[in-house]
């Protein structure tokens, strides 16, 4: 039985990584809330074409920012795909993970890829989904 080895330096890497996303999601999140409630006094306030501008301004914001990772995610998965079918293996060898992992072969390793594969796809397709929805709410609060 063949095992992919572990990158103990991506491992410490990444999880350097997502504990300062979690922290800058944590700080943003709270100036979030403060900035929010500032901006519902302020829109409360104004005429429908500031409202309306706010809003397409923060759909848009929002979709695109949904949209950006999920594309994002969707590549990553499909290049991982369509590397483990070129070699077929799974995980490719130049793939870095957070622990051993069993290499799998043949059939069993173009099953995984294939999954993996949909799984991107769909990343992708809901990554033009929000695109789409941002589209039709600018267009919707222009």
């Amino acid at each position: 039985m063949e095992f992919h080895r572990a990158d103990k330096a991506h491992r410490t890497r990444s999880v350097l990584l997502l504990v300062f996303v979690a922290a800058l999601c944590a700080v943003l999140l709270w100036r979030l809330e403060a900035w929010l409630s500032g901006m519902s006094t302020t829109l409360a306030n104004s005429d429908a074409a500031t409202v309306s501008m706010w809003l397409r301004l923060l759909f848009g914001a929002l979709g695109i920012g949904l949209a950006v990772p999920a594309a994002a995610l969707g590549l990553s998965l499909r290049k991982l795909a369509h590397a483990s079918r070129l070699e077929g293996r799974f995980p490719p060898r130049e793939w870095k993970t957070w622990r051993d992992v069993r290499v799998l072969r043949d059939a069993p390793a173009l099953a995984w890829a294939r999954r993996v594969e949909i799984a991107g796809t769909s990343a992708l397709v809901l990554a033009l989904l929000l695109h789409a929805w941002t589209a039709w709410a600018v267009w919707r609060f222009a």
